[in-house]
């Protein structure tokens, strides 16, 4: 189920394992480290870094939204599935 964070930027939300605020002591180790193993990607399109995504590929997704926008975004799109499916 794709998740449309931003303009531009869709998530699969079934592999979204964690979404943490930016400042938070999780958010900058992950960060280090998947910028040490080439696997963090940066969608702030020049904008301030808000909130991280950590994927289960290793993945760590930068973006610009706030982790509490994004948090709604996937509840409203998960409560959309269910009443139709």
């Amino acid at each position: 189920m794709l998740v449309q964070i931003t303009k531009g930027v869709f998530v699969n939300a079934d592999r979204i394992k964690a979404i943490v605020s930016v400042n938070n002591v999780m958010a900058k180790q992950l960060r280090e480290t998947a910028s040490y193993s080439n696997k963090m990607v940066n969608l702030t399109y020049g904008a301030q870094a808000r909130s991280v995504i950590y994927i289960d590929s290793g993945h760590v997704l930068i973006l610009a939204e706030k982790a509490a926008r994004i948090r709604q975004k996937l509840l409203k799109k998960r409560g959309m599935e269910r009443r139709s499916g």
